[in-house]
């Protein structure tokens, strides 16, 4: 340790950086032999394991520029990934903020009816995940937070004007919903954009139904006192 200690780190990088190079060197330049081995016609002579040499084997185990590229390629690309959310998350918390002034939004889940036919043991209908917000009077919804972010159509959206609001689970509900799903179930009606129209909405605790309820009640609260 006082060999080490006395080594000051500036000749450990060179030291370093020149076995890179000469790993480099050596690859390119200088050929390599295979090593012969020579055994003797007795059978009292152990079979004896070729020798590598040492040095040779100090020098091939250092990265080249290309281990490091192919190492550090994935890290790289998942790195550019993240901060590629990143900037995507806080571009729509700008645009909800000082573009829509939502007073809520979240991922959470839709009941949608199936198209394709299905067993009448199964469920006739669905859970399917979509972005949604409160803006305003309005109720808005799309597929994904993707579709927001790239100014696609919603895919349905509730006024809350005269008798809308929050509504509660009907006896047909009750069959239809799972009792694990029950507690955060929200039933939310208003005008549709051809008619009244009622839909039920999943979330993921009990917070955030909680939360849900709040933005509906005085969405739909100050649309009925305007």
């Amino acid at each position: 340790w006082r060999i080490l200690a006395s080594i000051s780190t500036r000749v450990v990088i060179l030291l370093a950086g020149v076995g890179q190079f000469g790993a480099t060197f050596y690859n390119e330049f200088i050929p390599r032999s295979t090593p012969k081995i020579l055994r003797e016609a007795s059978d009292d002579d152990d079979t004896q394991p070729p020798r590598g040499n040492l040095f040779e084997n100090l020098f091939l185990s250092l990265p080249t520029d290309e281990d490091l590229r192919r190492t550090y390629f994935w890290e790289s690309c998942r790195l550019g990934e993240r901060e590629r959310e990143k900037f995507a998350i806080s571009k729509r918390k700008s645009r909800l903020d000082k573009l829509w002034k939502a007073r809520w939004h979240d991922v959470i889940k839709i009941k949608e009816g199936k198209t394709s036919s299905e067993s009448p043991i199964k469920r006739s209908w669905s859970w399917e995940p979509i972005f949604a917000l409160i803006e305003g009077h309005r109720f808005i919804w799309w597929r994904s937070e993707k579709h927001f972010d790239t100014g696609e159509s919603p895919l349905g959206q509730i006024f809350f004007a005269g008798h809308s609001g929050l509504a509660g689970l009907s006896p047909l509900d009750l069959r239809e919903f799972a009792t694990e799903e029950i507690p955060f179930i929200v039933s939310v009606f208003g005008r549709g954009l051809k008619e009244q129209q009622k839909i039920s909405l999943l979330v993921g605790s009990a917070d955030a139904k909680e939360s849900l309820e709040d933005a509906v009640l005085s969405a739909s609260t100050d649309a009925k006192s305007d």
